[in-house]
């Protein structure tokens, strides 16, 4: 039996993020750390009480994977320009994400939605993802050691980002051949 109310959870949670993806630029330094455990934190408790709970939902994925990628944006930017790591890392750190929003645009451009929504979560996505938070707190806590993880996220973003354009090529390719 479901708590009362647990369907609406995860999507607030996701909610969360993307305030929290809003306020990172404006807040004081000191306070980065917490918002990115916090977002951190809620991403992970968000999909693991859609799964356990059996609340998942099309449009509680769109806002979660919107949430990650907002927040991973805004903190990068907002890290980076302060001065902790170079902006022109920014395309290699992000390229993941840039070839999943330019994925789903494409997939709306010629109407085929379904393709870009039938592709499920990577291990490799969410290892990028994780590489990315991990990035973050090391950029706040040992600036000084940053180098020691940028290569390998970057690393793990670029084989996430083959893995996912390899992946909607198989969708598209399956799908044409279906309707033909």
């Amino acid at each position: 039996m479901r708590p009362p109310g647990i369907q609406y959870f995860p999507n607030i949670l996701s909610s969360l993020r993307l305030l929290l993806a809003l306020l990172f630029p404006f807040i004081d330094q000191q306070l980065w750390l917490w918002f990115i455990i916090g977002s951190g934190c809620s991403d992970a408790l968000d999909g693991w009480i859609a799964r356990h709970w059996q609340v998942q939902s099309q449009a509680g994925a769109i806002l979660d994977g919107v949430a990650d990628k907002l927040f991973i944006l805004s903190a990068l930017l907002t890290v980076a320009a302060s001065g902790a790591f170079a902006l022109s890392w920014l395309p290699l750190l992000l390229v993941r994400d840039l070839l999943v929003a330019v994925t789903a645009l494409y997939a709306v451009m010629i109407g085929d939605w379904h393709s870009f929504h039938r592709m499920d979560v990577r291990w490799a996505g969410k290892l990028a993802t994780v590489g990315q938070f991990l990035l973050l707190m090391v950029a706040v806590l040992f600036p000084t050691g940053l180098w020691l993880v940028l290569w390998p996220v970057i690393l793990i973003s670029v084989i996430a980002a083959a893995d996912y354009g390899r992946l909607f090529v198989q969708e598209l390719v399956k799908r044409r051949t279906i309707d033909n």
